[in-house]
């Protein structure tokens, strides 16, 4: 039976089509998700053009993966929106997320001059380990863990936050301060000298009632002895040889553990712990441990400074109750770095 001649168009009309094409496509893959978005969170629009062509955007910087030994190279401004992604609540108000993204761009700027061991023998300057640094998160983990509308409408929030501070860090004596920051902190924060054993300045203890006061300030979990010992790499046989030492901040320094010992934060990033601020409970053959806060507890606590928002603080008054004493400036690394060979 033969099959009908298919019908086509006059060749004359190929470019308007094009052009139609072309269009939808655009509106569809860009206006649409924009203007989506706009319904969930009001907030101002971001400019495409601009977050492609921004300064941030002109940098690339090296990010190493320790769980897949490899590193990948992104644009600063897409590094500072996985960061803040990560840090982030997705109903965080937008001084917040103005907030995490100029301290994740200092935290970026200080470890592009000066990265840090292990990133820098893998020729990276930054890693995604939570316990070394930022973590970060992808669009599709983001997808993943709240949902492709909400995640769109957070993402375009998170862009509006970068470019509303572009080219914005926070120095000390000139230079880029330990910009860190914590999901939520133990009620208040912890001076450099009791984290890091140096007396940082805009380090200090900084109260966060609002953070004492949440319900995930705290979170409990229970290991067995088989448990301890492959998370550990130990072959202990009862939880008799458990042993702690606190600093000053109640924070937990050392663990003793069989014939190991282990620092605090070793032991809390083996068993995935929130915090290194724990106490714990013994039987035999198994531990419960109780934490508080989650993350170093040192910097800006993102919990607390959502809240602060929240009650009609700006950005720039956040920053300054986080990092006392540190200067809002503009960064240097487009006429340090643009001038040279990063692109």
């Amino acid at each position: 039976m033969p099959q009908p001649t298919p019908h086509h168009p006059p060749r004359a009309n190929g470019p308007l089509q094009f052009a139609v094409r072309v269009t939808l496509a655009f509106i569809a893959m860009i206006l649409l998700p924009i203007g989506i978005a706009k319904l969930f969170q009001r907030s101002p629009m971001p400019n495409i053009g601009a977050w492609i062509q921004s300064p941030d955007a002109t940098i690339d910087i090296r990010v190493y993966d320790p769980s897949l030994n490899q590193v990948s190279t992104l644009p600063l401004n897409s590094y500072i929106l996985e960061v803040v992604s990560a840090e982030c609540s997705p109903d965080a108000p937008l001084a917040s997320l103005e907030a995490a993204a100029v301290a994740t761009r200092t935290y970026a700027e200080r470890a592009i001059a000066n990265p840090a061991a292990l990133a820098r023998k893998h020729g990276a300057e930054l890693t995604d380990d939570p316990a070394l640094d930022l973590p970060v998160a992808t669009e599709d983990e983001l997808e993943s863990a709240i949902g492709t509308s909400r995640a769109l409408a957070f993402i375009t929030r998170i862009q509006t936050a970068i470019e509303m501070t572009g080219g914005r860090i926070l120095t000390f004596n000139q230079q880029p301060i330990l910009a860190f920051m914590c999901a939520i902190s133990t009620g208040r924060t912890r001076t450099g000298l009791a984290a890091l054993g140096q007396d940082i300045p805009y380090l200090q203890a900084v109260a966060c009632p609002d953070d004492e006061a949440s319900p995930s300030d705290t979170a409990t979990n229970t290991f067995s002895i088989a448990a301890l010992n492959q998370a550990l790499g130990t072959h202990i046989t009862t939880t008799a040889s458990l042993q702690v030492q606190r600093g000053a901040d109640g924070f937990v320094t050392a663990v003793r553990i069989g014939d190991k010992t282990l620092s605090g934060q070793t032991f809390a990033n083996l068993l995935q712990l929130p915090s290194s601020d724990f106490v714990w409970h013994l039987t035999p053959q198994s531990v419960t441990i109780t934490t508080y806060g989650r993350g170093n507890d040192l910097g800006m606590s993102l919990h607390e400074a959502s809240l602060l928002a929240a009650k009609g603080w700006t950005w720039q008054a956040i920053l300054a109750h986080f990092y006392p004493g540190a200067k809002l400036s503009q960064t240097a690394i487009g006429s340090s770095l643009l001038s040279g060979s990063n692109r």
